[in-house]
């Protein structure tokens, strides 16, 4: 049986708009494996008991049931290491960069996201969404515009394609984990948002171009703008 990895989706089944599940996601796609990505919504707990808590990413392989993006990430390198490597960069360096993705620019970025996401979901998910964030945030969905920050923002991207330099990836001539990081938590954006975070980033957007060339089954969800 294939490789199964149930991942967020809105009310749209083809709108996926996790970070956290794309990484999954694009990791399987580097990996080359067969595998089938069922559409998860918050509602939808019970698809997912076995796996022992309420969130996606879950992925099931044979009678190996894993949650956690990096969990899985390390799962998949151990258990097909004839695949491309996801770690290209080392290990190390990859979980220190997806850190570095988590703690910039996912804090930076979701300001905008949080409330154009919320009108995508299912009605059902709705409740959830505006109940579960604004209790995470001390504030109500609409008022999130309040603390988006472009040049805030502008910083963080900048920082990135500073470190990304001349070379095509950030795992170096190959991409790696740290790209399918950044990417993953790119597509959360585009997913959901009208605007482009790369807009006024050259060096990042031809970076994204170059990786988002890798993995043609993109073409098959509903994103905001042209990748």
């Amino acid at each position: 049986m294939p490789i199964t990895l149930f991942e967020l989706a809105g009310a749209s089944p083809e709108r996926r708009f996790s970070p956290y599940c794309w990484r999954s996601h694009l990791a399987l796609w580097h990996k080359g494996l067969d595998f089938q990505a069922l559409p998860w919504r918050y509602n939808d707990k019970a698809l997912i008991a076995a796996s022992g808590q309420g969130k996606v990413p879950v992925l099931v392989d044979g009678d190996q049931i894993l949650h956690e993006s990096w969990d899985i990430a390390l799962y998949l390198e151990d258990r097909y290491p004839q695949a491309p490597s996801l770690f290209p960069e080392g290990a190390v360096q990859a979980k220190a960069f997806m850190n570095r993705c988590d703690s910039e620019f996912n804090p930076a970025v979701r300001w905008f996201l949080l409330p154009v996401i919320h009108p995508l979901l299912t009605p059902g998910d709705q409740v959830y969404f505006r109940q579960s964030r604004e209790a995470q945030l001390g504030m109500r969905l609409e008022d999130c515009s309040q603390k988006a920050d472009r040049a805030a923002l502008a910083s963080v991207l900048g920082g990135f394609a500073e470190q990304l330099g001349s070379q095509p990836f950030f795992a170096g001539f190959e991409p790696g984990y740290s790209d399918l990081s950044l990417l993953g938590s790119l597509l959360w954006a585009a997913a959901s948002w009208d605007q482009d975070p790369l807009s006024d980033q050259p060096v990042l957007k031809a970076w994204r171009a170059r990786l988002a060339a890798r993995f043609p089954g993109l073409a098959d969800y509903r994103f905001q703008y042209q990748l």
